[in-house]
């Protein structure tokens, strides 16, 4: 008798949370509620997601049972029948085959020998499952707004009434202006003459007494300046004698130092040289990167993953730190969306979700 597994499989998936599959493993179900994509414009309804470990293998009863009550059979030979599904899809997981059930998803086995499943868009939730995405747009509305001008002929003022649906608003009267300010003329008499010549007077007296202050602080600085000159003066005649004394000494120095500014010199253009040729290197052929896709214990599965990229006509990249063994892949690149390129086509042929960039 021909019996679909994975039709049962899918029916309990509908029905329970979780669902262990005899000594191979079992699928847990968690739900998630309606999510909003403001920016696609859509409502997604409730739903429950799948996902495997290989670590759920004590049976629970339920796929033996909903086998043995649809076919007619006993516990032991629906027991025999998933233990025979069992075997037949860990003998095409060894092989690096890909084992598909209909409506849940694919289960495939990674470099290190751990079995990865990839799920359906299929929606277990059985309150929402067929429930298609919802499309939603902004609603635009208008508002209309109208202005009534009614005015008084006994006086000049005029009041404005502004209407929104079923109501109406009045604005308040704008206050009085206030009055101008005044300002009474001074009074003119025979004091102001007195006070206006008694001012000009004092002003006068301070502008004297400043012109001469500023004189006699001028004449004491060019008698300070003066002394000062003939210092210098002084002070220069015994510089020269010294510097002429001194003048062979300063003239080995000079030479000393030119031959050190012409090393440097020639040491900063074999630099610039050097950088000059590691760009145009680097414009031709490109930067050196290195990708990192696992740090492994086990030197086994290191040499598993180093001999698949040997045959992928990867450039391996292996390095060991201790007990650790690190592998990888070097290439070069022009642009960074190489390096995602690469990332991706080791994902998929490795199973590896996260790996590492280093660049040079």
């Amino acid at each position: 008798m021909q019996i679909d597994i994975p039709a049962h499989i899918e029916k309990l998936l509908f029905l329970h949370d979780a669902l262990v599959i005899p000594g191979f493993g079992g699928f847990t179900a968690t739900r998630t509620p309606a999510s909003t994509d403001y920016v696609g414009g859509t409502v997604n309804p409730p739903a429950k997601t799948l996902a495997f470990s290989e670590n759920l293998t004590i049976d629970d009863g339920l796929l033996t049972a909903d086998i043995a009550d649809a076919h007619g059979l006993s516990t032991e030979d629906a027991g025999r029948t998933v233990e025979e599904f069992v075997e037949k899809m860990r003998n095409l997981l060894d092989q690096r085959e890909i084992v598909t059930l209909p409506g849940i998803g694919r289960l495939y086995k990674n470099y290190v020998q751990k079995i990865q499943f990839l799920p359906d868009a299929t929606n277990f939730n059985a309150s929402s499952y067929g429930l298609p995405p919802l499309q939603f747009s902004p609603i635009a509305r208008s508002r209309e707004v109208t202005e009534t001008l009614q005015a008084s002929p006994s006086t000049a003022e005029s009041n404005t009434t502004i209407s929104t649906g079923s109501q109406a608003y009045t604005p308040a009267t704008p206050p009085p202006p206030m009055p101008e300010p005044t300002y009474a003329p001074e009074r003119s008499g025979g004091s102001s003459n007195v006070g206006t010549a008694l001012g000009v007077f004092l002003l006068l007296a301070a502008l004297s007494a400043g012109i001469w202050y500023w004189q006699h602080r001028k004449k004491a600085a060019e008698e300070a300046k003066k002394a000062d000159t003939e210092i210098v003066t002084t002070d220069t005649h015994k510089e020269a004698e010294k510097s002429i004394e001194e003048t062979p000494t300063i003239e080995e120095n000079a030479a000393s130092d030119d031959e050190a500014l012409d090393k440097a010199a020639k040491e900063s253009l074999e630099e610039k040289e050097k950088s000059a040729r590691e760009k145009v290197n680097i414009a031709r052929n490109g930067r050196e990167c290195i990708l990192i896709i696992a740090s492994l214990s086990d030197k086994n599965n290191s040499d598993k993953l180093r001999k698949l990229l040997t045959e992928e006509n990867y450039e391996e990249y292996y390095q060991q730190n201790g007990k650790t063994h690190v592998v990888g892949v070097r290439f070069l690149y022009l642009k960074p969306a190489e390096i995602e390129e690469k990332k991706k086509a080791l994902m998929a042929l490795t199973g590896v979700n996260f790996i590492v960039v280093r660049k040079k």
